[in-house]
């Protein structure tokens, strides 16, 4: 009679076995063989060598007589299950007393076959590498439990979140100490139906908080939650909290439990109603800057700008004319200068109007105006190739007077300003250099930064608030260009900067 095998028939089982008789070990192969066991079979007869066999990890099953000449198949079986807890042992004997049967199944062996009834050898083989193979299974599954909770356990310790575990068909909500030191009243242990939650929750809070929590629960698919609400901490005051949790099923789709972490976001939420007020500071100081300083600004400049054009004037006031108008005028370049950085740090940029401009003809036109301001200075100028572009012409007149006002403010009076504008095929680069003493190594890596200046005790009266290679920096950027600074005491420096013919986007 043929048995089905559940052992892989294409893998050899290693077998110990402990005979002193070589015929019965033939018999005992064959009848694994004949019933398609593929077996490599190890036959031990003493004690010193079913001692150094068990050492071979390799087997996987250990068959053995009772009544071993000098050695007691009970002897093995003790050294056995001391060694290789997990091996299966049968006994493969003479007769056997049933008492006798017993005993052995008690003292762990895990069969035993009587030697005139062998057909019941292959059966009992594959029910112990079955339950062998079970047990394994079930004791890594223990294993893993034990780690996972192992895990969880430290997690728990680990973490400043406040924990909670809701069993919705009891309705009893665990939580872990961490909730509980910072919010926890009462008896930690018993919470049924969340009772010390829903009074710990703001009152104008809770309905809208259990009104999601509800849909959750009769949704038949969605499984995460996740709400801000107030929660009163242990000394009364309200905290601010992220609550998330996962909800989990039963094999039918009915909400059978959840769990989640609560977090305390007061100081996080109170630091971004900041930010949002700054930003709506920001946004005043906008319409202050653009309207209440430049307007009467501007007007200052015009009436000065008329009195300095009087001829009927004397030197006296003639003097006071000019001194009211350049400092009207340096004003109004420190307001352009706090709006463009009011408007950059908001995060809409510098605004552009785009329009064909020949950077040429430009860049004679602002030579010539900072000239006028500059009488006696030397300002050079030199243009190759093809010079137009879509740009805004007045923000590049802007980045233009800013660099050629700063290069002569910051280099010797009898010194040279140069300016070249470079046609490519896709780009125009622009440079701006001037001779004199170089930026400072530590400034020159944050030169484009806001409020960053080099020191320039010749002329306070052009001293700037340190916004202005911060504007040029950003209003390059916005078209798309870049931005650079060389600087030594054997060249001078020179502001490069790139600039694109057309907008990549």
């Amino acid at each position: 009679m043929s048995f089905p095998v559940t052992f892989e028939a294409s893998r050899e089982l290693s077998v110990l076995l402990l005979e002193d008789d070589p015929l019965d070990a033939e018999l005992i192969q064959e009848r694994l063989e004949r019933e398609g066991l593929c077996v490599a079979l190890t036959r031990v007869d003493s004690d010193g060598a079913f001692t150094e066999a068990l050492a071979d990890h390799r087997h996987e099953l250990i068959l053995s007589d009772y009544n071993i000449p000098g050695f007691h198949g009970l002897t093995a079986l003790e050294l056995a299950r001391r060694t290789r807890p997990r091996l299966p042992f049968i006994f493969v004997s003479g007769a056997l007393g049933e008492e006798r049967a017993i005993e052995l199944l008690k003292l762990g062996a895990t069969d035993y076959v009587l030697k005139d009834r062998l057909e019941r050898l292959v059966p009992s083989v594959q029910r112990a590498l079955r339950e062998a193979r079970d047990s394994a299974e079930r004791q890594q599954a223990e294993q893993r439990l034990r780690e996972s909770e192992e895990r969880y356990r430290l997690v728990v310790k680990a973490t400043r979140d406040a924990l909670w575990d809701w069993d919705l068909k009891t309705g009893q909500v665990t939580r872990n100490d961490e909730l509980w030191a910072q919010y926890g009243h009462g008896d930690r242990k018993s919470d049924p139906a969340g009772h010390w939650w829903m009074q710990a929750v703001h009152p104008e809070d809770l309905p809208r908080v259990l009104q999601g929590l509800q849909a959750l629960v009769e949704s038949p698919e969605a499984d995460r939650w996740e709400t801000e609400y107030r929660l009163r901490r242990r000394d009364g005051s309200y905290a601010t909290v992220a609550d998330r949790g996962f909800l989990v099923r039963d094999e039918h789709g009915r909400a059978s439990r959840m769990v989640g972490a609560l977090q305390d976001v007061t100081a996080s939420r109170a630091a971004e109603a900041e930010a949002l007020q700054r930003a709506e500071f920001a946004q005043q100081l906008i319409g202050i800057v653009s309207h209440d300083l430049r307007n009467p600004l501007g007007a200052i400049s015009l009436s000065a700008s008329g009195l300095v054009h009087q001829a009927a004037l004397n030197e006296r006031d003639a003097f006071y004319a000019r001194l009211i108008l350049t400092s009207a005028e340096r004003a109004t370049r420190m307001v352009r200068d706090l709006l463009d950085f009011t408007r950059a740090r908001l995060g809409g940029g510098i605004p552009l109007h785009r329009g064909s401009v020949d950077l040429h003809a430009l860049v004679r036109q602002v030579l010539q105006e900072v000239g006028l301001n500059h009488p006696g200075r030397e300002l050079r100028e030199h243009c190759q190739g093809a010079g137009r572009g879509l740009w805004d012409a007045d923000r590049l007149a802007q980045v233009l007077g800013n660099l050629v006002s700063n290069a002569l403010q910051y280099s010797p009076k009898d010194g040279p300003v140069s300016v070249s504008v470079v046609g490519e095929e896709d780009a125009v680069e622009l440079q701006v250099h001037n001779t004199g003493e170089p930026i400072p190594a530590g400034l020159l890596g944050r030169l484009f930064q806001p409020l960053q200046r080099g020191e320039d005790s010749t002329d306070n009266s052009r001293r700037s608030i340190g916004l202005g290679l911060y504007i040029v920096d950003q209003i390059v950027r916005a078209h798309g260009g870049t931005v650079d600074v060389r600087s030594s005491a054997q060249e001078g420096t020179t502001f490069l900067i790139r600039l694109p013919r057309i907008p990549s986007s």
